[in-house]
């Protein structure tokens, strides 16, 4: 192909509008392509899972209807890979899911079941929660009960395997001093 002052103008041109759109939308704040995703991972459909390093778990006081004041555990994932189905007002998984990209962090709201797995798992340590299953409820009126399981891979030494990369940042920046 050959090229032209004429293709030339015209490459400068389209480069000029595409630099003047990219302008505008990082000028208005408020341009909805500018908005922060949500970084609660929600187990919209079996199947949805994450994989990744816990840096963080707390406590809050729950907000969800009949139940609050309960305090429910908040574990947070930077995230190696994984994805999830949002829901919509009723309930039903919104295509296609929501993929979290490596280095992400996101956060995951405590069950009975989660705490339990993850209360001897410490800081550091690479995880991986899935959502495995829907159980119906045996009462009336009750919604199914969402089975997650918890994942912990072992090293050829039989023990959890650790983000030494990411401990290593904590330690150098004075995050943690005992990890």
């Amino acid at each position: 192909m050959e090229i032209t002052a004429c293709n030339k103008v015209e490459n400068i041109n389209i480069k000029q509008k595409n630099k003047i759109m990219t302008d505008e939308k990082n000028n208005n704040i408020f341009d909805e392509s500018n908005e922060m995703p949500n970084n609660w991972v929600k187990w919209g459909k079996v199947g949805d899972k994450i994989q990744g390093t816990l840096v963080a778990v707390r406590t809050m006081q729950s907000r969800l209807p009949g139940q609050e004041g309960k305090k429910t555990q908040i574990y947070e994932v930077k995230a190696d890979s994984g994805s999830y189905h949002d829901m919509d007002d009723k309930q039903n998984p919104i295509e296609p899911p929501i993929e979290t990209r490596a280095g992400e962090y996101w956060n995951i709201g405590g069950k009975e079941m989660i705490d339990r797995q993850l209360r001897n798992v410490k800081i550091g340590t690479k995880i991986g929660l899935k959502f495995n299953e829907e159980v119906q409820s045996k009462t009336k009126g009750f919604n199914a009960t969402k089975v997650i399981k918890v994942y912990v891979p072992k090293g050829k030494d039989g023990e959890p395997i650790m983000d030494d990369e990411w401990l290593t940042e904590q330690q150098e920046e004075g995050t943690f001093e005992n990890l």
